[in-house]
C-alpha cells in the first residue's frame, strides 16, 4: 500500500522505502503498540489479529511526534471577540482582564477543542495546558472544560491540565476546590506578584501538600533582575526524581551576564527543572518598549542545552489576546527556534519533539526498536525541508495506527505534471536526534 493512500483508523505494520533518517532507516516495523525489529515483524497481523498494512513510504520521513508543552487552551480563538488588541504582555493582561468574566465555560469549550484538533492534524500528540482561575460566578469552569477535554482525547492527544492561579486567587482559596476536579500540575505567575518568592514558596507547598508536580510561568521579563528561575531550583531540588517541575518563559536569562546565567543553568539542571521555550508569543510581546536594538524574547537556547538541562517548547497563545496569529501548530515553532534562537534544524525539531515528551514524562518516541509506536511521516528528505516548507503533508501514526491525515491540494493553470520537482538530497545531519 502507498502510504499516499493511508487513511485515519488503519493499521500499520511496517513501513519500507522510508529516507533515512538519524537512528531511522529505511525500514520501521510495529507491533503491539512498539517499535520493532524489521527482520523479525509480521507486517500482515496485528497483535490483536487484526490486518495491519505494509506501507511504501518512498519519500517520507518518519519524525518523533510533536508536543506543546505551553498552551493555554482556555484563551483561544478570543482575539476577535475581545477586541483584537494589540500590543505588549502589560496590554495583553489588561484585556484579558477586562473581558475574561465574559468567556463561558461553553466559548472556552469549543475554543479549546478547536485547538486541540488543529493540534492533532498537525501531528502534536502530547498538549500540556494551563489554564486561569477565572473571572465571574463560576472561576473553575476553565479546569472543568479542560479535564473534560482531556477525557474526549484519551489516546489520541494527551492533555496535562494546569491549574494556574493569579497572585490573588490563591491557590489555597480556589485551588482546594479544584483538586477534586483533578487537575494535572500546579501553576502561577510569580514574577508578576508583589512579592514573587513568597507566591513561589506557596505554590511550591500547595503542590507539595497534594502530591502533584508545578509548572510555573517565570521570569517572563527581559528585566535581568528577575530570577524566578534560579528561585525554582533552589526551592525544587529536593523533590524526588519523576515529579514534574517545570519553567515556562524564561526571558530574563537572556539578559543576564554570563555568569549568572550559568550559576542559574547549573542549579537548573542539578534540579531537575526543565525549561519550556515560547518563541512565538515572547517575540511577539517582549520588546515593544525597546524601538532601538529591540530584544529577542527567547532565552539562550543553546546555553541551557549545553548545560544539560531538559528543553521542551510550547506554541503558548494561539490567535488571544497574547498572540494574535498562534496556529496550535508546533512546526511554526521549531521553524522559529532555528530562525530567531539559532539552533539546527534537527535540534529544533528534537526539542519540539522529544524534549517535549521528556517534560511530560511520556515514553521516548524516536523510532528505536522498545519506542512507542508513534511517529509522524513528513513528505520530506530532512527535518530541514520539513521546516522550510512547513510540512504540508503528514501522516500522524499513534500506537501504529493512522490517527490523522494531512495533505495539501494545490492547483492553477499551470501543467504542474511538467514540472520537475526532484525531491531534496538528504542530510548528514538527519532528522532524528
Amino acid at each position: 500500500m502507498d502510504a499516499e493512500l493511508l487513511e485515519p483508523g488503519e493499521r500499520i505494520g511496517i513501513l519500507t522505502g522510508l529516507t533515512p533518517a538519524g537512528e531511522v532507516g529505511d525500514t520501521l516495523a510495529f507491533a503491539a503498540g512498539r517499535v520493532v525489529d524489521s527482520a523479525a515483524a509480521d507486517a500482515g497481523v496485528g497483535v490483536d489479529g487484526t490486518a495491519c498494512h505494509a506501507v511504501d513510504a518512498t519519500g517520507w520521513v518518519a519524525l518523533p511526534p510533536l508536543a506543546d508543552l505551553h498552551a493555554h487552551l482556555d484563551k483561544g480563538y478570543t482575539w476577535t471577540a475581545f477586541g483584537q488588541p494589540e500590543g505588549s504582555l502589560d496590554d495583553a493582561i489588561a484585556c484579558w482582564v477586562d473581558h475574561g468574566e465574559n468567556h463561558t465555560y461553553e466559548a472556552i469549550k469549543a475554543g479549546a477543542r478547536r485547538h486541540l484538533v488543529a493540534a492533532l492534524h498537525a501531528g502534536v500528540t502530547a498538549v500540556r495546558s494551563h489554564t486561569n482561575y477565572h473571572l465571574g460566578d463560576d472561576p473553575l469552569r476553565g479546569i472543568r472544560a479542560l479535564i473534560e477535554l482531556r477525557a474526549e482525547f484519551a489516546g489520541i492527544v494527551d492533555l496535562q491540565v494546569v491549574a494556574s492561579p493569579g497572585p490573588s486567587d490563591g491557590p489555597d482559596d480556589l485551588g482546594r476546590a479544584a483538586i477534586a476536579l483533578g487537575f494535572d500540575l500546579v501553576g502561577g505567575f510569580p514574577h508578576l506578584a508583589e512579592d514573587p518568592a513568597a507566591d513561589l514558596e506557596r505554590s511550591a507547598a500547595f503542590a507539595e501538600e497534594f502530591g502533584l508536580g508545578m509548572d510555573l510561568h517565570t521570569d517572563e521579563t527581559l528585566d535581568p533582575a528577575s530570577m524566578g528561575l534560579a528561585e525554582l531550583a533552589a526551592r525544587t531540588s529536593h523533590w524526588p526524581t519523576g515529579v514534574i517541575r517545570s519553567a515556562g518563559h524564561c526571558v530574563s536569562l537572556s539578559t543576564q551576564d554570563a555568569g549568572t546565567r550559568a550559576r542559574t543553568l547549573s542549579a537548573v539542571a542539578a534540579a531537575g527543572v526543565s525549561i519550556i521555550t515560547n518563541p512565538l508569543t515572547n517575540l511577539y510581546l517582549q520588546g515593544w518598549q525597546h524601538p532601538v536594538g529591540t530584544p529577542r524574547g527567547i532565552p539562550p537556547l543553546r546555553e541551557i542545552i549545553d548545560a544539560g538541562v531538559t528543553l521542551a517548547a510550547g506554541g503558548d497563545n494561539v490567535q488571544d489576546p497574547f498572540n494574535p496569529l498562534g496556529n496550535a501548530d508546533m512546526v511554526d515553532v521549531a521553524a522559529e527556534l532555528v530562525m530567531a534562537g539559532h539552533l539546527t534544524p534537527a535540534e529544533a525539531w528534537h526539542i519540539s519533539s522529544s524534549g517535549g515528551r521528556a517534560a511530560f514524562g511520556l515514553p521516548p518516541a524516536r523510532g528505536r526498536v522498545g519506542d512507542v509506536a508513534d511517529v509522524v511521516l513528513v513528505r520530506a528528505a530532512h527535518a530541514a525541508e520539513a521546516l522550510a516548507e512547513r510540512a504540508p503533508d503528514r501522516i500522524v501514526i499513534r500506537d501504529g495506527r493512522v490517527i490523522a491525515v494531512r495533505r495539501r491540494v494545490v492547483s492553477s493553470v499551470l501543467d504542474l505534471g511538467r514540472l520537475q520537482t526532484s525531491p531534496s538530497a538528504p542530510t548528514s545531519e538527519g532528522a532524528l536526534i
